[in-house]
């Protein structure tokens, strides 16, 4: 069995907002067919914010620092998906994306 982990490092040309990345990530798991038994968010200070999705299938993660607009997102989920990292970069488009660094990941035992 392989396990789906998806690891996109982005630059982004704007600032977001933390609702703006919530929405999305809710968006990215129903469209993977995900589901989402909890979830906890956290403002930092000096404007990073950190997302946490905890899935039935595993979770999503987002780390966001400001000052050089980083966005950070892990999905991992112990069902294979097809195209998964196709649909989850539609998803993102909408975030305004400079440049992205993709790590598609199977795991397996």
């Amino acid at each position: 069995m392989n396990y789906n982990h998806l690891i996109l490092d982005i630059k982004l040309e704007k600032i977001i907002k933390i609702e703006q990345v919530n929405n999305i990530c809710k968006k990215i798991a129903n469209i993977l067919n995900l589901t989402i038994l909890k979830e906890k968010e956290h403002i930092f200070n000096n404007g990073w914010f950190t997302i946490f999705f905890l899935l039935a299938e595993s979770h999503i993660s987002v780390h966001y620092r400001i000052e050089d607009n980083y966005l950070a997102l892990d999905i991992y989920s112990c069902r294979n998906i097809k195209n998964y990292e196709n649909k989850t970069i539609e998803m993102l488009n909408n975030l305004w994306i400079k440049d992205i660094k993709i790590t598609k990941l199977l795991r397996s035992i």
